[in-house]
């Protein structure tokens, strides 16, 4: 397979039109910005007014290249716009030449781990949650692009991966959807049974997490899952984390099946830990008395994000403290009915583990096809789309 060299600047556009949505204030928008993908990856929809700071116009098909932490790949393949779509200035909105490169292409070559490791090791900033990457530095990035045939044909082999990755999601959002839905029922029925109780008197402990100090290399070499706030979007078990650190280094360490709530900023993200892990001091973890309360606990708390916004301290950064968090309320029924609640949805909550367990697994082959396949490593002759 043939292949010609690219710098990055050669084969796409970047939208850098800028607007102020306040000079705007009843016009609706479409805002793509980093909560938003962190959550759904749809945009937010909100008037002009409701926007502080100027926005870039995203007028036509583009890819929005997050340029803070690139090591969490935030990248945006936007196959359709809708009218008056922004993005937020962290985001390099990239439009391909479709005569060189396939926008699907583009994308399948940003999130790659191959062009990712020379931009990371190029941010810059204090921190690794605060790191960027120059614009000039991505678009001066060497590339190497086979002919647009055999793009169509990468493309189509991943695209078939992210699709199953997909429908497995949407199973999950519907199962999670019913053991929401049998979580009301039981309150409703039984509103006369509920009994609050903090969530204190609920947990063996709560457990606030660290971060282990990052200038020792050392302690970032284990296999203990480190989970930040990143890990736990969209994530009902955290399943997977982007670091592990070392026995010597994890000093606040949690039990398999403790929930997860963050409380510093990101405020109200709750997760369910699916092995011995460690968090850092954003989130606090709540390790139970009672196997039968994690269900049942995870399902109130994940409906509680505009409660703990409302309790936090802090007049720019939301901030739970540990011994506030311990003290939230919970309505809860008597041992039996949180019991059968548990019978109920205990296969459902499995086959939502199970569903995330198959779609890492696919992201796993995705990410060890995408060298393969970009670099010629897999012979497409045979491949008919």
């Amino acid at each position: 397979m043939e292949f010609k060299e690219y710098k990055l600047r050669d084969i796409v556009d970047v939208l850098n039109k800028i607007i102020n949505p306040q000079k705007n204030k009843n016009t609706n928008f479409s805002l793509y910005s980093l909560p938003a993908f962190d959550n759904n990856k749809t945009p937010e929809i909100c008037k002009g007014e409701q926007i502080n700071s100027s926005k870039l116009i995203i007028d036509r098909q583009a890819i929005l290249f997050n340029k803070l932490n690139i090591r969490f790949k935030r990248i945006w393949n936007l196959t359709s716009i809708n009218s008056n779509s922004i993005c937020s200035m962290e985001f390099i909105p990239l439009v391909a030449n479709q005569k060189i490169i396939l926008n699907d292409y583009l994308y399948y070559l940003l999130i790659s781990d191959g062009f990712n490791k020379g931009l990371i090791e190029n941010s810059t900033g204090t921190s690794n949650s605060h790191q960027r990457i120059n614009k000039e530095i991505l678009l001066e990035k060497n590339i190497y692009l086979p002919s647009i045939e055999n793009q169509k044909k990468i493309t189509y082999i991943l695209k078939s991966i992210d699709k199953k990755i997909e429908l497995n999601n949407q199973i999950k959002d519907n199962l999670f959807k019913m053991c929401n839905a049998t979580y009301h029922d039981y309150l409703n029925k039984h509103l006369e049974l509920i009994e609050n109780k903090k969530i204190i008197e609920i947990a063996s402990k709560v457990v606030t997490g660290k971060t282990p100090s990052t200038k020792n290399e050392e302690f970032w070499k284990g296999n203990i899952p480190f989970i930040t706030i990143p890990d736990m979007h969209n994530q009902i078990f955290t399943i997977n984390t982007a670091r592990k650190i070392n026995e010597v280094s994890a000093k606040a360490v949690i039990p398999k099946y403790s929930i997860l709530v963050s409380c510093i900023a990101t405020v109200g993200l709750v997760s369910i830990s699916t092995e011995r892990a460690q968090t850092n001091q954003q989130i606090n973890s709540i390790v139970l008395n009672n196997e039968y309360d994690l269900y049942y606990l995870f399902e109130f708390l994940s409906e509680q994000e505009s409660f703990m916004k409302n309790i936090a301290s802090g007049s720019t950064t939301y901030n739970i403290n540990k011994n506030t968090f311990g003290n939230i309320e919970v309505p809860y029924l008597p041992s039996d009915k949180i019991m059968e609640f548990h019978n109920i949805v205990n296969k459902m909550f499995e086959k939502i583990k199970l569903n995330q367990l198959e779609n890492e697994t696919l992201e796993q082959l995705k990410n060890t096809l995408l060298p393969k396949l970009m670099n010629g490593e897999i012979n497409l002759e045979n491949i008919e789309i």
